[in-house]
Formats: structure tokens, sequence, C-alpha cells
């Protein structure tokens, strides 16, 4: 047979075969869809939710919606069941009549049969059309543990709607990281509990109390379960709710510090407290608040407030605002307070605040005479100013400008206190060639006023400059650099002056000190008084035991700043602001003896130690004319320390006066302190809030010594521009002009002191 007749019996074959099989036609049917609203017992479905349409047949899925997929049926489901009308049943699809069940996640919310094809028919689906009864809900709770005996924990259950007969949930309480017990002994969090809920008829709320035990340890959060085991004559919304236990042995801190506000010239203005919490808290906490008179009074000073707040979970400050009323009185300070109670998952730092209302009206201590300007449209030069000094015959002033490492000269009016910009000297050619000027952070003018002596903190040197008394311009003369080979020196190489930062002539104006600050130490040098030069004669540094004094090993110099000798000369005081401390130096006073000039350590009176207190971060200090008493400025403490000094130099603790005291709404921050000539009133100026405080000096019989409050000034307030962040305070020899410098604004502000001449009753007036 030859290849062809083959090929044609095959295909016979085929087709022979084909026409003995038999034969389906199939036509596709069009669905049958369900539409309409899917709700969670009464709530809408949250968007993400699985509709499933199951046969009741063999629990196949004929067909899948989730809910927010078409924007166009906003929270509503629209389904697609696939039919068949050919046999056999073609799998996935449905006929008319087949019974089925539609799911919403993993809960039966209706149940219905499939109609005819073609055909779209609504039904609204919810878990509770299954005649299951009222939805049964329980919520989470959680509370502070308490330190001891026991809190309560109250869980709430909720039906959606009321029924005709009683419904019971059981229940029991589980561990989860919470520890469970029948009495509240050692390791046990919450008593262990179990039994039933019941809602009779017509009721739609019950609750039931677990008793959480308190103690004092530290731990975390913790958590037990309410397992809801079923439900009779009702449905549950969820299977269980988690009791959660917060250690309030480790809540956040909350506090308000003391404000102030200038009182209007008519109308209002508010007077706004800041709560603030240590560290945010994954809780919501709260108090209450209420206002309460001290010598301002509700209705004619302020608007009496009281509240609530709430600082929701993860935010740190809320701020309460209450308002402020002008009157026509010309009066002193008036004062009220903001008291706080009632804390939630919180405690406080201080149960209370102080409003102070100023009436810039009355008896101001000084007033605004000049402001001078820095940078664009003001003085070129004066940019980030560092310290001032005034020549003493008070003719001209010199300032340091640490971004330019230059020197300013002005010239001052003696009547108005006024400053006349002049020139700008930098270590440049055709200025002051050759003086190290990198960083100036403080200068002195010497007391015969022939010299001028810059510490420049980046170049750890000391530039000596020459001054002429006519019209206060100034030369180089030479440079006292760290580690400098200085031949005439007594005690070496020249050390001590790493990160210099502060000087002091002594009284005679034989010698010059230097604080240096990264170097923890005292750099002493003798001052020739015809060219101003210096020779190094010792460092005493911290933690050394200098063996040529009889003193001991220095404690408490860490980041030495401010210096300040006695009227005698005897001793050097200085505040370290590292070692929280003032730190006496005995110091040769007698040019008979060969270590004249130098130093010997005597004591440091520190923080925190026999009953010394608010030294924190020692920035400035000031000896009285009078030598009896010794103020420090504590930039951390934000404050103010007294100490009497008795006539061999030692120091006895007196008092602390603090930021948010009565009638100090300043202080935050201190980092300079100025005493007048007369010793009458004295200047703190507050790096912090850019104020600047005054407080007048008891020279009487009465308490010597002690401070008490007259005004506080602060930038942006009653026409201050460029007060912002003062670092120095300066007062005229006269008694009779303020100058602070601000590094902040760049600016310098002269205040005219208006006090001079006021007798101050109750022990406070100006008897020597």
């Amino acid at each position: 047979m030859s290849a062809y007749a083959a090929r044609c019996i095959l295909s016979v074959l085929a087709l022979l075969a084909f026409a003995a099989a038999p034969v389906r036609a199939e036509i596709e049917a069009p669905d049958h869809v369900l539409y309409g609203s899917a709700t969670l017992f009464g709530q809408p479905a949250a968007t993400g939710s699985v509709i499933e349409v199951r046969s009741a047949i063999d629990q196949s899925v004929l067909a899948r919606y989730t809910l927010g997929r078409d924007p166009r049926l906003g929270g509503a489901y629209r389904v697609a069941i696939p039919m068949s009308a050919v046999n056999p049943r073609i799998p996935g699809s449905a006929r008319p009549g087949d019974p089925v069940r539609i799911f919403l996640g993993p809960r039966l919310a209706g149940e219905t049969s499939v109609g005819a094809e073609g055909v779209a028919r609504r039904l609204d689906i919810d878990p509770q059309n299954m005649g299951s009864g009222p939805a049964i809900d329980v919520q989470d709770q959680q509370v502070f543990e308490g330190n001891s005996g026991t809190t309560p924990m109250v869980f709430t259950f909720s039906m959606n709607t009321t029924s005709s007969s009683t419904v019971h949930v059981d229940y029991e309480t589980r561990n989860v990281t919470a520890n469970g017990g029948a009495a509240c002994t050692q390791g046990v969090d919450y008593i262990i509990r179990s039994g039933r809920v019941s809602f009779p008829p017509g009721s739609l709320e019950q609750t039931l109390t677990i008793q959480i035990c308190g103690d004092t340890v530290i731990e975390g959060v913790e958590t037990f379960a309410l397992e809801l085991l079923n439900a009779v004559g009702g449905v549950l919304v969820r299977p269980s709710a988690v009791g959660t236990i917060v250690d309030d042995d480790d809540v956040p801190m909350l506090s308000m510090e003391s404000i102030r506000v200038l009182e209007p010239a008519s109308g209002s203005v508010e007077a706004r407290f800041t709560a603030r919490l240590s560290r945010t808290s994954t809780f919501e906490t709260a108090f209450s608040f209420a206002t309460q008179n001290i010598t301002a009074n509700a209705g004619s000073d302020f608007i009496a407030r009281s509240g609530r707040i709430t600082i929701p979970a993860g935010e740190i400050e809320a701020s309460i605002a209450v308002v402020v009323l002008a009157d026509a009185v010309v009066e002193p300070n008036e004062t009220f307070r903001l008291v706080l109670s009632e804390p939630l998952n919180l405690a406080f730092s201080n149960s209370q605040a102080i409003a102070t209302i100023i009436d810039p009206r009355f008896a101001p201590e000084v007033e605004v005479e000049q402001q001078v300007p820095g940078g664009p449209g003001g003085v070129p030069g004066l940019l980030q100013p560092s310290a001032l000094a005034l020549s003493p015959d008070g003719a001209f002033a010199y300032v340091t400008s640490e971004s330019r490492d230059s020197v300013l000269l002005f010239a001052r009016d003696n009547t108005s206190g006024q400053l006349e910009y002049r020139r700008e000297y930098l270590a440049v050619a055709g200025s002051l060639p050759g003086a190290r000027l990198d960083g100036p952070r403080h200068l002195v003018v010497s007391a015969d006023g022939r010299h001028v002596y810059v510490a420049a903190r980046n170049d750890a040197a000391i530039a000596v400059l020459a001054r002429d008394a006519g019209n206060g311009e100034l030369s180089f003369v030479a440079n006292q650099i760290n580690g400098q080979v200085n031949p005439g020196a007594v005690g070496g190489d020249t050390r001590g002056l790493g990160g210099v930062t502060r000087l002091a002539l002594s009284p005679d104006g034989r010698h010059l000190y230097a604080s240096g600050a990264t170097a923890d130490s005292i750099a002493v040098f003798a001052r020739d008084p015809e060219d101003g030069r210096l020779v190094f004669v010792e460092a005493e540094q911290q933690g050394v035991n200098d063996p040529a004094d009889p003193g001991g090993a220095v404690v408490g110099l860490e980041r030495p700043a401010g210096l300040q000798f006695s009227p005698d000369g005897r001793q050097l005081y200085v505040a370290a602001r590292f070692g929280n401390a003032v730190v006496v130096f005995d110091r040769e006073s007698s040019d008979a003896e060969a270590g004249f000039g130098r130093l010997s350590f005597r004591a440091a009176y520190r923080n925190g130690l026999l009953g010394v207190s608010g030294l924190a971060g020692a920035a400035d200090l000031v000896v009285s004319g009078d030598g009896r008493q010794i103020y420090v400025a504590a930039e951390s403490s934000n404050g103010i320390v007294r100490f009497d000094r008795a006539a061999d130099g030692d120091l006895t603790w007196r008092q602390r006066w603090n930021r948010g005291d009565a009638d100090l709404p300043g202080l935050s921050g201190p980092q300079a302190i100025a005493l007048t000539p007369d010793d009458g009133e004295l200047y703190v100026a507050g790096f912090g809030d850019s104020s600047l405080s005054i407080l007048r000096r008891s020279r009487g019989t009465q308490d010597l010594g002690s401070l008490r409050p007259l005004q506080t000034l602060f930038d942006d307030e009653g026409g201050l521009e460029l007060m912002g962040g003062p670092v120095a305070v300066v007062i005229s020899h006269d008694n009779r002009h303020v100058y602070v410098v601000a590094a902040t604004d760049s600016g310098v502000v002269v205040l005219r002191r208006l006090s001079a001449d006021r007798i101050f009753e109750n022990g406070f007036e100006a008897t020597p």
C-alpha cells in the first residue's frame, strides 16, 4: 500500500471517530447579581472587608468582592454569581433556586437563594440579620496600677439593641503578660475572675470589675485578656477584650512655668501658660486647673478660669490662656496662680504656676536710652558680641565680636551714656597686625587706662593692646599664647590658657588672671605697668596639688568661667560651670613676698555638698564692694545664689533665688551678673529667656546682702528689640547707665537707671 493510501485511510477513521462522539453545545448564561449595604452589627463594614457568596450545597465560593474596590459603590457591595443551565453542572456556577450563604469576613451575614439569570436583586447583609439576637460588645480598658491595695478596672459590655428576654455572656480572664491570682500577693498583677454577665430585658449596658494589684516595682506595661466564651440570646461582636495595666511608678512628669504679662493700656491680653510633659506618653494624659487670686483679683485684673486639659497620646504639651484686663490705676506688680489637680496618667513636677501682671507705668528701675544694632543697617562689625568694657574715665567703650574676631571702639557720652561707633580692630594689616584675636570672649581695661587685654578662646591666647587715653585708639603690643616659651617666666612655659574665656586684673593692677575653660585651670601673669606685657607666673589646675604653695589639690575647677577678686585682693573667687561650684584661691597680695601674685587653693563650695544648693552651671559671680557677699549666676539652676563672706575669705551659703519665685519671672539660663558700684542693685542677664532681672540689695543693718526683686525686662517687650541672648552686663562707674551685650540679636542695649537716688524701705535703704 502506498503512503498516500495509508494517509487517506487514517483520515477517514478519524472522521468516523469524531462523528461517533457525543456533541455538547454551551452558551454562556448571564449572571445573577446581588447588591446592597454591608454592615457589621449595625455599623458600616470597614473598607477592605471581603464579601463571599458560597454555595450551600458544596461550600464552593461562587463570587467575591472587596469593599471599597469600586469607588462608585462607596460602602456598598455588588457580586455577580456565574450561572449555568447545562448538565453536568459547571463547577463554580449556580442555577436559579440554589441556596447560597453570604459571608462578611469570617461571619455569616446573610442567606438566600439564587434568582433568575440576568436579574439584579438587593440584599443588605449584616451578621445580626441571621436572627442571632442583639450584638454584644466589650471595650478594652487600661488603668494605672497604683502603689498599694487594688485599683478597679471596669469593663463595659454593651448591646446595639434591646432584647425582650435576658441575654447572657460567659467570660473568664486569661494571662497575657500580666499574672493573675486569687489574691494580691507578690508577683500577682490582677485578681482572676470568671462567670456570667447578664442583660435584663430592655437594658443596653452592663459592667464587670477586675481588681488590679498595686505595687512600687518599676515594670513595663502588662496585659491580660477577658475572654468571652459564648453568648445566650445574642451574638458576640468580638471574642475577647484586653486589659492593660500601666505602671504608674514611671509616668511622665508635668511641669508648668510661671509667666509674666504686661498689663495692656486698654482692652485685654492673654496670659498663656504652657504645660509640658517630661516625655511623650503612649497614653492620653489629663489634669484639671483653676485660677486663684494672690494680689491680682479675678473680675478686675483677670478673668477667672477653670477646666480640664487633655494631652493626646504622643503629644507633649498644652496651653492655657487667661485673659488679663486693663485698668486705669497705676500699680505695682500683681500676681495670680494657676493651680493644677486631678492628674491622669501623669504626675506633677509642680502643681502651680504664678502669673505676674506688670504695669509698665509703675516706677520702672530703668529706661531704654539707646539700642545699638549690628550687621546690615547698623554697626557692620557688631556681630555676635561677647563682652564690653568701659575705659576708667567712661569716655570710651570696647566690644568684642566673636564672629568677626575683632574689637570695636565706641565713644561714650558721659551724660546720656549713648555710644557712638568709631572703628573696628582686626588682626590684619592696618589694624592690629599680629594680634591673636580668634574667638574673642572677654576683655578688660587696666585701671590706669593704658592697656586692654583680650581673651581669644580659639587662639588659646591673650592679646595685649596699648591704649591712647585721649582718643581711645588701640595698638598691638604682644600676645601671650598657651605653650609659649617665656624665658622671663618664673613658672616655666605658658600654660593654662586652653579655651580662655574670662580675665580679671588684680585690684593693685600688678597681675592678670585668666580662666582656661578647656584646660580646667587658672593662669597667672605678672603685668608690667609700663608696657603692659605679661610674664607667666603659674597655672592652678583641676586635680593638681602645687607643691610650691600650701594649698592642697584643686577640686571643683571643671570649666572655670567667672573671676572676681575680693576688694582687698587677697582672694580670687571662680565660678566653675561643670564643677557646679565656687572655687576659692588665696592670693599672695604682698609685693614683698617672693610668691607675689601666686594662688593657693583654699576651698570649693560645690552644689549639693555641705548645704550648698542652686549652683548647677555656675557661670558668673560678683563680690560686693564691701566684701561682705558674693552672688553667683547659676545657668543650669536658673537662679542666683548668695554667699556671705568672712574677713578671712571663707564663704557661708545663705540664700538662693530661682526663676518662677515671686516677682522673678526671668532668670532662665543666666550667664552674667553685675552689681552697681554703690552695691545697691544687682543685675542678672538670663540668656535662656532674653531677660534682665533687677534686684535691690539690702545695705542696712537688717539682713545685709538680701535681695528684693524690682523689675524684669524681656526682649521684644516695652520697646526692647535688641536684647536677645544677653551674655554680658556692665554698669558705668558713675552708677547711671547699664550696658547689656546681646549675642543673639547682635546688639548693645543702653539703659538709663532711674532708681539711683530712690530711697527704699524695709531695710533696703541706701545706708552704707
